[in-house]
C-alpha cells in the first residue's frame, strides 16, 4: 500500500485482538527480524503493544485509524510518555524487548521484578546475545521509593546488565540515569571509638549545635572540621564522640562511614550532608556526594538536579538507607554521552 500524500509505502493497519494488536504481511516478520519490535505469532503475523503501534506509525509508515490515538489514550492515558521512552532508545537503533514479551521470546531470560524493557546494543542479535541492560521508565513527577531501587538494581547488575531508568517530563524529553548499589570504602585508619569518646570531657559545648575540641587534642583526621585553635565538631560528631545512647539516623550513618574507612566532610555547596573522601584531603578529590534517605529526593525532577550536579563536579550521588539494620547505598549517575537516551524532536 502506498500513502498517497508522501509517496512512501506504508503497511497495516493492525486489527485488534484481546492481547495486543496484530500485523499481518510480509512487513510483520520484517519488522521484528531487523529491529526485535512486537512479537511473532501464529499465520506469520507480529503482536504490537500500543507504545510500538504508535512507534510504527511515527517511524515505520504504519497505518492508523484516525481516531485510534484517541481511544487507546482512555485507557492508556500514559501511552505518548512510554513511547517517547520507547523512542528515545529505538531511534538510535538499539534493540528494545518490552517484558511482558520476554517469556515468549527468550524463555531462558531472566527479566527483573520492575523492569518495563530489556535493551540490546543496535549491533547486536536479540536472539544470539545477552542483553545490555534492563530498562524502567517514570514520569519526572513519580515518588521514588529508594529501598525499591536498590533491590531492583541489585537484581539487574548480579544478571551482569545495567540498570537504566528514563524519566520522561512534560514536553516529552527523556532523561536517562543508571542505578547501581554501591560499597563506598576508603584507605583511612580505623577508629577506636572508644579511645575518641574520652574527649567528652575536654569539648567546650555551650548553648550552640555542635562542640568545639582546643587543639592540645588529638582527633583523627576524620573526625572535626580542623581550626588554628583546634577543632569544630558538628552534632553528629558530638553523639560519637559523647557516645549518645540514641545512636539513630545520621550518628548511625555516619558511624558506619567511619567505619568504612571513608574521610566525610560537609557536602553543603553539593547540596548534599556530605562528601566523602577515600584518602586524606588534598590528595585525591572526593569521589561521592551522600544524602541519607531522609534528605535524598522524593522525585525524579529532583533527582535529575542532584545527580547532574554531581556529574558535573566529577562526582558519584550517593543516597544511604538502612535494611534489615544495614547501611545500603545506592547511586544515579548520568552516564556517558554515547549511552544517554534522549527525547526524539519531532516537528
Amino acid at each position: 500500500m502506498e500513502d498517497s500524500s508522501s509517496g512512501k509505502k506504508t503497511i497495516g493497519p493492525c486489527r485488534f485482538s484481546a492481547d495486543g494488536w496484530i500485523l499481518s504481511g510480509p512487513a510483520a516478520q520484517r519488522l521484528f527480524d531487523k529491529s526485535a519490535i512486537g512479537r511473532p505469532i501464529a499465520n506469520n503475523e507480529l503482536l504490537l503493544h500500543p507504545s510500538e503501534v504508535l512507534f510504527c506509525s511515527r517511524h515505520r509508515h504504519l497505518l492508523i485509524e484516525d481516531d485510534w490515538l484517541n481511544s487507546e489514550l482512555i485507557s492508556n492515558p500514559q501511552l505518548l510518555h512510554e513511547t517517547a521512552a520507547l523512542e528515545a532508545m529505538r531511534v538510535p537503533g538499539e534493540k528494545i524487548v518490552l517484558a511482558h514479551n520476554v517469556k515468549d521470546l527468550l524463555p531462558e531470560t531472566i527479566v527483573s521484578k520492575g523492569s518495563w524493557a530489556l535493551r540490546w546494543n543496535r549491533s547486536m542479535k536479540v536472539n544470539n546475545n545477552p542483553p545490555s541492560s534492563e530498562v524502567m521508565w517514570v514520569r519526572d513527577f513519580e515518588p521514588i521509593k529508594w529501598d525499591e531501587l536498590y533491590n531492583w538494581s541489585s537484581e539487574v547488575n548480579a544478571l551482569g546488565r545495567l540498570a537504566e531508568v528514563l524519566i520522561v517530563d512534560e514536553e516529552m524529553g527523556v532523561t536517562t540515569y543508571h542505578i547501581s548499589p554501591e560499597n563506598p570504602s576508603g584507605a583511612m585508619e580505623n577508629i577506636d571509638f572508644t579511645k575518641i569518646s574520652q574527649h567528652d570531657k575536654n569539648l567546650i559545648k555551650g548553648n550552640i549545635k555542635g562542640a568545639f575540641l582546643p587543639n592540645k587534642f588529638d582527633l583523627p583526621e576524620q573526625i572535626g572540621t580542623p581550626l588554628p585553635e583546634g577543632s569544630w565538631i558538628d552534632v553528629d560528631e558530638l553523639g560519637i564522640i559523647s557516645n549518645d545512647s540514641n545512636k539513630q539516623g545520621s550518628i548511625s550513618l555516619l558511624i558506619d562511614i567511619l567505619s568504612r574507612k571513608l574521610l566525610p566532610r560537609s557536602g553543603f555547596k553539593y547540596g548534599t550532608r556530605w562528601r566523602l573522601y577515600e584518602v586524606s584531603i588534598g590528595e585525591e578529590h572526593a569521589p561521592w556526594l551522600l544524602q541519607p534517605e531522609w534528605l535524598a529526593p522524593s522525585d525524579w525532577a529532583q533527582a535529575c538536579l542532584a545527580a547532574r550536579l554531581a556529574n558535573g563536579v566529577h562526582k558519584t550521588w550517593l543516597c544511604a538507607f538502612l535494611k534489615n539494620k544495614n547501611w545500603c547505598y545506592v547511586s544515579l549517575q548520568r552516564p556517558a554521552a554515547e549511552g544517554r537516551w534522549s527525547g526524539f524532536r519531532h516537528k
